[in-house]
């Protein structure tokens, strides 16, 4: 293989209707940092998900970082997060003081293992030292198991994140 030749995870999918949003948004003046594309984009993403608002922020760490600071999540505090995630998912929890505890993946979609994560909830149960919320990474396309996921983080009440940032509009038991 030449230096020149490159391997993509997955290759760059740019064309004519993405020139044309990009030309759109410089010809209005709004490249940044708010505009008419950005509330029409919240809003769909709004209607499409069925959840009741969005909000665009500039990057996937300061939605995670925003998440973490809504759930009230602080210095001192434990937050569980998938082992296999880019670091800004370590880096959001470390911005409010807390520190990343990491659950492994498990081996068929290599997002987080719902077996592990509910044996670091049990022996933190047993501990007296729940995590402050668990931060679930939805990798390369696909959901992890919420099915299983969602119940255990009710059951010991701790708040779940979930980062889509790979997975944007992936769904799971129909949601």
């Amino acid at each position: 293989m030449s230096t020149g030749d490159r391997i993509f995870l997955s290759s760059p999918d740019v064309g004519a209707a993405e020139r044309s949003a990009l030309l759109r948004a410089f010809d209005s003046g709004w490249v940044a940092p708010v505009g008419p594309e950005l509330d029409a984009f919240e809003a769909d993403l709004a209607d499409v998900t069925g959840w009741p608002g969005a909000v665009a922020l500039a990057s996937g760490t300061a939605a995670l970082h925003l998440a973490l600071l809504v759930h009230g999540v602080g210095v001192g505090d434990d937050v569980v997060t998938s082992t296999f995630t880019f670091a800004a998912t370590a880096n959001a929890i470390t911005y409010v003081g807390a520190s990343p505890v990491f659950v492994d993946s498990d081996d068929g979609t290599w997002n987080m293992s719902p077996e592990l994560l509910a044996d670091e909830l049990a022996a933190r149960e047993r501990a007296g030292r729940l995590p402050a919320a668990v931060v679930v990474v939805d990798l390369y396309g696909q959901c992890a198991d919420y099915e299983r996921i969602v119940p255990l983080c009710a059951r010991y009440g701790v708040p779940l994140i979930e980062d889509a940032a790979e997975a944007l509009l992936a769904t799971s038991g129909g949601r």
